[in-house]
């Protein structure tokens, strides 16, 4: 069986990716961003290389010689990344320029698109992680009250036209009582909670959506500890996610932080 390649970013994701994988028995050639990706991944596995965000070229040639033609990009970009002393090489300034915009659906459709041509198939994480998928239903032993399921279909509607219009493969909102307090920009999902969760004070109910149509396969939504520790700062009571779709890392013990902490999780 051929290895995988692993572009790996920011955050726990690339980790439990590589764990999930040698479980079943798969080599994992992982790249590393420099900056972005943790230097844990190298205790996980032997063979890692490193690169720049804008080493694009350096990104295939690693992949050709190793024999990988299946890549899958795992774990966060800073926005910020893209716009704070990014070096671009031939390969990767060639790519910016075709863009129409710098959507996540532009960047990461065009980036696919160039590996395609170099014969590496840009592969679903969910192909290889049903363990870490949550299918419909309520995740933890407090159900949503009928408040909360109000705000979380308002919270749905609005984050999923949100998400359309501006692109994005994944967006959060933060609602109280039918009111949009944060809508998710470049400062990410937990920085989002934090913001609307100071205007709600507490009972925020926080809703995280996948787009239906896109790119939502390179950038999916993930919901880890991490998370659940924002909620818990800003007393928000519910999380809403989206079905067959998120990603939550570490499950049991981010389950058992929110029956501790009487937030109730969903899934739809």
């Amino acid at each position: 069986m051929r290895a995988i390649g692993l572009l790996a970013g920011k955050g726990k994701f690339p980790l439990f990716f590589i764990r999930a994988l040698r479980k079943e028995g798969r080599e994992v050639v992982a790249i590393g961003i420099k900056g972005e990706a943790s230097l844990r991944i190298e205790r996980e596995i032997g063979k890692v290389y490193w690169i720049g965000l804008g080493e694009l070229k350096k990104l295939i040639k690693i992949l050709k010689e190793e024999g990988i033609e299946e890549l899958a990009m795992v774990g966060r970009i800073s926005k910020d990344s893209l716009f704070t002393n990014l070096k671009l090489d031939n390969e990767a300034r060639s790519l910016f320029a075709s863009l129409k915009d710098k959507s996540d659906d532009s960047l990461l459709g065009a980036l696919k698109d160039r590996l395609a041509q170099a014969g590496i198939r840009v592969a679903d994480p969910r192909e290889f992680l049903s363990s870490l998928i949550p299918q419909g239903g309520v995740l933890t032993k407090r159900s949503p009250s009928q408040d909360e399921m109000r705000d979380i279909t308002f919270g749905k509607e609005v984050a999923g036209k949100m998400a359309e219009a501006l692109k994005m493969s994944s967006l959060t909102v933060v609602v109280k009582n039918r009111v949009v307090l944060a809508v998710e920009s470049a400062e990410g999902t937990d920085e989002t909670i934090r913001r609307g969760g100071r205007l709600a004070k507490e009972k925020a109910v926080v809703v995280k959506v996948a787009r239906e149509e896109g790119e939502i396969e390179l950038d999916l939504p993930v919901v880890g500890t991490e998370t659940l520790k924002v909620l818990k700062e800003v007393n928000a009571f519910c999380l809403a996610i989206d079905a067959r779709k998120t990603i939550l890392l570490d499950r049991e013990k981010l389950i058992e932080m929110a029956d501790e902490a009487g937030i109730a999780i969903i899934a739809q």
